[in-house]
């Protein structure tokens, strides 16, 4: 039916006042950001009356004019204004092109969000991250879903990487959240898997009630009311805002999920938290739940047919913003997983955990401790202590990347500027091969080292570790008849400062796990040595930090766990899984999965028990300023500072430290170091006696020259007349050890020793038959000793030489069994026991004394006995004497460097 003219009017006006309401609706929100724009919308407000006036008097045409007029004087304000409230993406209409922008993305949280527009694409923004959220009903649940799933999508593109997550419950399976799911692949830490049970949605809430409950203590005790205070004031904050998506509620909801539901909303908009409830009236609620009780916390959005409007905007009618293309979703995802890959937080100075220089080095009382970052202003504290309460020793855990070896040096050298050397020693041990402890021992190219370090095992293998752990028991046995002796003293904090007093003992293994993840003797002995020393080290002044990327599937340790980590009290979990943050705190305690950047940790002192989590930020430990505050305290310590035992996975000894550290000994030459933390090498006694005398057997000329080297410098160095030494070199000149050969005989020359080198094939022969005789005739005239390399190699040494009834072998085997005696002791190398036989005879010339290298077991056996055990590794030997129950495994001595000559002839000398 047509209207009538006379209407027209009418109609229009009604018109001009329902876009005259909704706007003044928008500008008086606006108004709240900014006072200045309060007086430009009244004018607005006065013009729009004015106009409207105008309109009852005019014609239909003059009435369009003045509308339109009108709307191109308001709409541009409002637009202006709603984009102020709701700036980049908050704003901006479902797939507009500067979606996929990184100009928009991530451009930061806005308290503000649009559900839709009015007019002529004016946005429509209403406020929700500082509120507790919205219930939203509609009278089509798909529009409903829509609205959420888009706003859901808006908040994490807008957010700056992991300053926002989006937790969702769909107990009706619609799939809603999918939109994000590319997200949710690639960072589910952003937009987690929607949950579908209540076993699930219990899991989420619970943690947010620990989550509200740490922020409201933070709030207090920074003076802070709402969440936002507290990211503005301090600038690192790490926890992200959290909003979770409830679809179809109240189905799928129990009693237990309401209570959470009804204490985590009446605070949300002040803790960083938001609920966007999707209200189904005609889903059935349990008996116990009591719908009216949540949603009059929230504020209402109602959607009917394609308008939206929203309790916090009454009478504005907004036009409900249409779906977002899959795809588009897809690509925004990419974008926001592209800005997460490079997000970071901001760094903490390690000097600012330092205390002022006049205070370093100050005498320990009862407890040591030091500052490894800050929770928000406060400095996070590691106190060591036995008692009041005992925080004896700690447990760090943390993926791969996340700063766990960073974490452990600030730890170390923040102790280190606060203690002297005297008053605590550390044992560091890296079983990952890692090179972070590297730069604490001393190096070829730099004299400074970290003066508190005791033992420094980089690379360290178990056999080491078991090592450390059997010297550190008998530590403890030793400080328990110190304590004994001042009068049963039951504490090392009883005990006063002074010389009596032995120092704290820092202890740190890192990937600690290697040491038990083997079923074997060394994995069950090292689990014992653990435990005890946990046990009983707090009361000894011994201090472990057990440090461990995982412990999951650690068979020595799951039988253990409660007796080693019972002694632990202290807890610090970097990011890690879910599964692996219970291991580390404790079960259920799954705080650590909930950080989102590296150097972030959760500090725990009470066994990881979930109300006592520390939300913290490690400092950075920057590798020049540690470098300058070893240096630093390298030079503080002056004389006092000794080197480390310094320990290698499969790296040959340094000869130039053991001989600083150790002076050889008249008829003990040193075959290499034990696998000990003693500096004490591996020694021979060699007697004027037949069966003196060293075989070296197996694979590696490297090993087997830097075995001899260790010999022939020791013997060198410790005797009193210089001795004279015939090289024998059966190796025909081989050149990857002629650097090693030149620079050996270089020192033996420099420390007095005649020294003879044969290295043709053809004078080898010639060379022995001449020695035997002057054995035979007494001519040698000193000590001498035959260092035979590669005797292997030597053709014909079983065929008699022209004119005669005997070998050179035969020869061979007159000195080796004779020689002794008259001062003439041989150190011969061949690469298989069986040569060996053949040139010595049966008996190998009597000698008593083998050293393995690279060797078949066979042949081991036939010398050590048929149950040992030996892996052949690289510059790894296995030491048989005869006198000894067992072999015992030595790390030989690396071949001398030709820069290495000067310094290690210097140190015999001393």
């Amino acid at each position: 039916m047509a209207q009538s003219t006379e209407a027209v009017p009418e109609l229009l006006e009604a018109r001009i006042r329902g876009l005259q309401h909704a706007l003044a609706q928008l500008l008086e929100h606006a108004r709240r950001l900014t006072q200045g724009e309060h007086q430009r919308a009244v004018q607005l407000h006065r013009q729009l009356q004015e106009q409207t006036a105008i309109a009852r008097r005019e014609s239909r045409a003059q009435v369009d004019a003045v509308t339109n007029e009108a709307l191109a004087v308001a709409q541009p304000r409002a637009r202006v204004l709603a984009h102020q409230l709701a700036p980049g993406l908050a704003s901006i209409p479902p797939n507009d092109a500067r979606w996929t922008s990184e100009q928009f993305v991530g451009r930061g949280v806005e308290p503000y969000v649009r559900i839709g527009e009015v007019g002529d694409h004016v946005p429509v923004a209403v406020p929700l991250l500082r509120t507790n959220g919205w219930k939203v009903t509609a009278d089509r649940n798909e529009a409903a879903r829509r609205l959420l799933q888009s706003t859901a999508l808006r908040l994490v593109a807008a957010a700056e990487p992991f300053r926002l997550r989006i937790d969702a419950f769909d107990p009706k399976l619609t799939g809603t959240m999918g939109l994000l799911g590319h997200l949710t692949t690639k960072y589910p830490q952003l937009v987690p898997r929607a949950t579908h049970t209540a076993e699930q949605l219990h899991a989420v809430l619970s943690g947010l009630v620990d989550v509200s409950s740490m922020r409201a203590s933070r709030q207090a005790q920074l003076g802070h009311k709402r969440f936002e205070d507290l990211i503005r004031e301090t600038g690192r904050v790490t926890d992200p805002y959290r909003v979770v998506v409830l679809f179809d509620y109240p189905s799928g909801i129990d009693q237990l999920a309401q209570r959470d539901l009804l204490r985590l909303a009446a605070t949300a908009g002040e803790r960083g938290i938001c609920f966007l409830v999707h209200h189904d009236p005609s889903a059935q609620a349990e008996s116990d739940v009591d719908t009216k009780q949540l949603l009059e916390l929230l504020d209402a959005v109602v959607i009917t047919g394609e308008k939206v409007e929203a309790a916090t905007l009454p009478g504005v009618h907004a036009k409900l913003d249409e779906a977002f293309d899959a795809n588009l979703a897809a690509r925004v995802g990419d974008v926001v997983a592209e800005k997460a890959e490079i997000a970071v937080l901001p760094t903490i100075d390690f000097k600012r955990t330092l205390p002022e220089r006049d205070t370093w080095w100050e005498p320990v009382t009862d407890e040591i401790g030091t500052v490894i970052g800050y929770d928000d202003r406060t400095p996070a504290l590691v106190r060591l202590r036995s008692g009041n309460p005992a925080l004896p020793h700690v447990l760090v855990g943390g993926a791969v990347g996340q700063g766990k070896s960073n974490l452990l040096l600030v730890l170390i050298h923040g102790l280190a500027a606060r203690y002297d050397p005297a008053d605590l020693e550390m044992y560091l041990l890296d079983f990952k091969h890692g090179v972070e402890f590297s730069a604490l021992g001393p190096a070829g190219e730099r004299e400074h080292w970290l003066p508190h370090v005791r033992v420094l095992g980089i690379h360290s293998d178990r056999a080491f570790g078991l090592a450390v752990l059997r010297h550190l028991s008998d530590e403890l046995a030793r400080r328990s008849e110190i304590f004994k002796s001042h009068g049963n003293v039951a504490d090392i904090a009883e005990l006063a400062p002074g010389p009596d007093r032995p120092p704290r003992i820092l202890v740190v293994l890192d990937e600690f796990q290697v040491l038990l993840e083997d079923d074997d003797e060394l994995a069950d002995e090292a689990a014992k040595l653990l435990e005890r020393l946990v046990r009983l080290g707090r009361a000894y002044g011994v201090h472990v930090v057990l440090a461990t990327q995982t412990i999951e599937g650690v068979k020595r340790l799951s039988t253990r766990r409660d007796s080693i980590f019972g002694q632990v009290p202290y807890r610090i979990a970097l990011k890690t899984t879910p599964a692996d943050s219970q291991a580390i705190l404790r079960s259920g305690n799954t705080a650590a999965a909930a950080l989102q950047f590296r150097g972030e940790a959760v500090l725990n002192a009470n066994f990881g028990s979930p109300d006592d989590n520390q939300h913290v930020l490690v400092s950075f430990a920057d590798k020049p300023q540690l470098d300058d505050l070893r240096r630093e305290l390298w030079t503080r310590a002056g004389t006092a500072a000794r080197p480390p035992r310094v320990f290698h996975l499969a790296e040959p000894a340094r000869l130039a430290d053991t001989a600083a550290a150790v002076k050889p000994e008249l008829g003990r030459p040193w075959t290499g170091l034990p696998i000990a933390v003693t500096e004490e090498p591996v020694q021979l006694d060699v007697r004027p006696e037949a069966g003196a005398g060293l075989a070296i057997l197996g694979d590696g000329p490297a090993d087997a020259l830097g075995v001899l080297t260790g010999l022939a410098l020791s013997v060198a160095g410790a005797a009193v007349e210089p001795p004279r030494f015939v090289f024998l070199d059966g190796t025909d000149s081989l050149p990857s050890v002629a650097e090693g050969k030149d620079a050996l005989v270089q020192a033996l020359r420099l420390l007095g020793c005649d020294v003879e080198t044969v290295d043709k094939h053809d004078d080898i022969g010639p060379r022995i038959f001449a020695l035997r005789d002057a054995l035979r005739n007494g001519q040698l005239g000193g000590s001498t000793y035959l260092l035979g390399f590669g005797l292997h190699s030597v053709p014909r040494m079983q065929l008699h030489v022209e004119g005669a009834f005997e070998s050179p072998a035969h020869a061979l085997q007159d000195i080796v069994r004779d020689g002794p005696a008259q001062g003439l002791v041989t150190f011969g190398w061949w690469n298989r026991l069986r040569v060996c036989t053949e040139q010595l005879g049966f008996h190998n010339g009597n000698l008593e004394t083998f050293l393995f290298l690279r060797h078949p077991i066979d042949g081991v056996r036939t010398v050590c006995g048929s149950f040992v055990r030996w892996a052949s590794e690289p510059h790894r030997a296995l030491l048989w004497d005869g006198l000894h129950p067992e072999a015992q495994v030595v790390v030989p001595f690396a071949a001398l460097r030709s820069d290495e000559v000067e310094r290690v002839v210097e140190l015999m000398r001393r």
